[in-house]
C-alpha cells in the first residue's frame, strides 16, 4: 500500500462520485467496506484506487465544473486501461479481452493496488521532483507564484471580469479540487499570456491554447461508473504509434520538452500526454491547500498532430467546437453514422464509439452518451458549460443497424431543413414589415423563433429514435404552429400583416415550391 504522505492521488480524496441507488445486500456491505460511510443515492469522494475499486458500484462523476469533468475522464480512462490490461493489443484480441473485462462487471483491486504501488513514486501532488501532472522545473523557471484563483477558471482573475463566481483570487484551493484544475489547464487552457518562464534560451510568457479549447467532447455512459471508464477506452485502431515508450506522465521519470512536445505513442500517451500549458503548485505547509500557483507556456510550437478520440472531426474547420446555443440532440445521427456527410464538411464519428457494434447486448442497449464542453474562444473569452446526455441510443450505429442510423439521420436533416423554412419565413415577414433595414437587424426577430422549434424539436427528435421504423417526423407541422404563435401579433394588426405574413406561411406548407411561386408573382407585378 501507498504510504500517506501528503497528497496521494492515489488514495486522497478529489474524484466525486454519484454512488447507484439499486443495489443488493452483498453490494451495500462491500460499498461500506471501500467507501465507509456512503449511502446508496449518496455521493462519496475518493482516490483512483477507490475510484476504480468500487467503480462498479458508483453510478458516474459528480464533478460540478464542466471542464474539469472532462479533463478527468480521459486521465481516469487511462488508469483503467493499464489496471484492465487494455492498454496493449490489437484487433479481435483486444476485443476479446474487452468483452472479458465487461464480464467481469469490476476492476480487480489487487490489479488496481498493484500498478498504483509501482507507480507511487508519480502520484503525488506536491512532490518536489515529480509533482503529478506538473512541471517542477517551474519553481526555478517563473519568478513569482500567482495566486491560487488564477488556478479556477471559472473564478475572477487580475483584470478579468467575474465569470461565474465572486470567490476572491487569493483565497485557497483545496488540493483535491486544485488537482481538477491542473487537468482542466492542460486541456482548456487559453493562447495568449501567461507568466514568463525561460528555458532551454527562450524566455517568453506566450502560450499556445491547449488541444481541446473549445472542443464538444462526447464519453460513453454505460450502466455505471465501471463500463463508463472501460468504454472511454479507445479501440487499438485510433491509437498512434511512434519510436517511443507509450507512457503517462506520472509513469515517466522525464520531464516532457517544452521545445520539442513528443508525439503520443499509444493510448496512454495519447490520453494523457497533450498539453500547451504547464502548471505548478504552491501548497500550504501540509499539502492539503493550493496557496498559488505558476502557469506558463509548456510548448513553443504547436502540439504534434493527434484526433482525440472523444470528438467530431470534421473534413475542413477542424473538431466540432461547443456551442451553448445547439442542442446535444442535433450531432447524435454523427455519433451513429461513421460518416456523415454535409454540405460543408463530412464529420468523422468520434474514434471511442467505433468499437460500440461489437460490444455485449445488454451493454450496448443500454449505452448512453454524455457531451461535455466549453463554449469559449481560443484565447481567454468563455461563454457557457456545454453538458447534456441522450437517452439509451448507440444500438443504432450503423454497424449494427443501419436502417436505423439512416432514419435518425433523416429525422435530423427533417429538422434542421423545417428550422431553415421557418427562419426563412420569419425573415421574410420582418424584411417585409421593416423595408430598408438592414439584415443583420432582423436576429431578434428571427432567432428566438428557430429556437423555440429546436427546443420543441427535440421531443419529436427522441420519438423518432424510440421509433426509427415509426411514423414519419412530423417537424414541418411543428414548425407551422410555431410560425403561428410568434406571427400572430402581425397577422391581426393589419390588412397587409395579414397578407404578408400569409405568403410568408406558403413557404413552410409548400417549401422550395412556393419560393419559386412567389417570385414568379412578383416578377409578373414589376412588368
Amino acid at each position: 500500500m501507498l504510504i500517506e504522505q501528503g497528497f496521494s492521488v492515489a488514495t486522497s480524496p478529489w474524484v466525486r462520485a454519484r454512488v447507484r441507488a439499486d443495489m443488493s445486500g452483498a453490494e451495500r456491505e462491500e460499498l461500506e467496506s471501500v467507501f465507509s460511510g456512503a449511502e446508496p443515492g449518496g455521493r462519496v469522494v475518493a482516490g483512483v484506487e477507490g475510484v476504480l475499486s468500487g467503480a462498479h458500484l458508483l453510478e458516474e462523476l459528480d464533478f460540478s465544473a464542466v471542464p474539469v469533468e472532462s479533463a478527468v475522464r480521459p486521465v481516469l480512462a487511462a488508469f483503467a486501461a493499464r489496471v484492465a490490461g487494455l492498454a496493449t493489443g490489437s484487433g479481435e484480441g483486444w476485443l476479446d479481452r474487452l468483452e472479458e473485462v465487461l464480464g467481469r462487471g469490476r476492476f480487480e483491486p489487487e490489479a488496481v493496488r498493484a500498478y498504483l504501488d509501482e507507480h507511487a513514486g508519480g502520484l503525488w501532488l506536491h512532490d518536489p521532483v515529480r509533482p503529478f501532472m506538473q512541471d517542477p522545473r517551474l519553481l526555478v523557471e517563473v519568478a513569482e507564484s500567482g495566486p491560487a484563483g488564477r488556478l479556477v477558471m471559472d473564478r475572477p482573475s487580475g483584470a478579468n471580469a467575474m465569470w461565474s463566481g465572486r470567490v476572491a483570487e487569493s483565497r485557497p484551493v483545496p488540493s483535491g479540487e486544485a488537482l481538477g484544475w491542473v487537468l482542466a489547464w492542460r486541456a482548456f487552457g487559453p493562447s495568449g499570456m501567461g507568466a514568463v518562464r525561460s528555458h532551454g534560451g527562450r524566455t517568453s510568457k506566450s502560450c499556445k491554447a491547449g488541444p481541446v479549447r473549445s472542443l464538444l467532447r462526447w464519453f460513453p455512459r454505460g450502466r455505471n461508473l465501471f463500463e463508463s471508464l472501460v468504454l472511454s477506452i479507445p479501440a487499438p485502431e485510433s491509437w498512434p504509434s511512434g519510436p517511443h515508450k507509450d507512457l503517462a506522465p506520472w509513469e515517466s521519470a522525464d520531464l516532457p520538452d517544452p521545445l520539442a512536445p513528443a508525439a503520443p505513442c499509444g493510448v496512454v500517451s495519447l490520453l494523457t500526454g497533450r498539453f500547451a500549458h504547464a502548471v505548478l503548485l504552491t501548497p500550504d505547509e501540509g499539502g492539503a491547500q493550493t496557496v498559488g500557483c505558476r502557469i506558463a507556456w509548456g510548448t513553443s510550437v504547436d502540439l504534434p498532430p493527434a484526433v482525440d478520440p472523444y470528438v467530431i472531426d470534421r473534413s475542413s474547420g477542424g473538431p466540432v467546437r461547443a456551442d451553448h446555443r445547439r442542442a446535444v440532440w442535433r450531432d447524435v445521427d454523427a455519433l451513429l453514422l461513421k460518416e456523415r456527410v454535409g454540405d460543408r464538411a463530412t464529420t468523422r464519428r468520434p474514434r471511442v464509439f467505433d468499437s460500440v457494434a461489437n460490444l455485449p447486448a445488454e451493454v450496448c442497449r443500454a449505452l448512453r452518451v454524455r457531451a461535455l464542453g466549453w463554449d469559449q474562444d481560443k484565447q481567454d473569452k468563455n461563454s457557457a458549460w456545454l453538458v447534456g446526455e441522450t437517452p439509451p441510443v448507440l444500438e443504432l450505429v450503423e454497424e449494427r443497424s443501419p436502417d436505423g442510423a439512416a432514419a435518425v439521420a433523416a429525422a435530423h436533416r427533417s429538422a434542421e431543413e423545417s428550422a431553415s423554412l421557418l427562419g426563412r419565413s420569419m425573415a421574410r415577414v420582418w424584411h417585409a414589415l421593416n423595408p430598408g433595414r438592414r439584415s443583420d437587424d432582423r436576429e431578434g426577430f428571427v432567432g428566438p423563433t428557430v429556437a423555440v422549434f429546436m427546443e420543441r424539436a427535440e421531443e419529436e427528435f427522441w420519438r423518432v429514435v424510440a421509433e426509427p421504423g415509426g411514423s414519419a417526423p412530423r417537424f414541418r407541422r411543428l414548425a407551422l404552429e410555431v410560425f403561428d404563435e410568434a406571427t400572430a401579433g402581425v397577422r391581426g394588426a393589419s390588412v397587409r400583416g395579414m397578407a404578408t405574413v400569409q405568403e410568408a406561411r406558403g413557404l413552410l406548407v409548400f417549401g422550395p415550391v412556393a419560393r419559386a411561386r412567389s417570385a414568379k408573382k412578383r416578377k409578373g407585378v414589376a412588368a
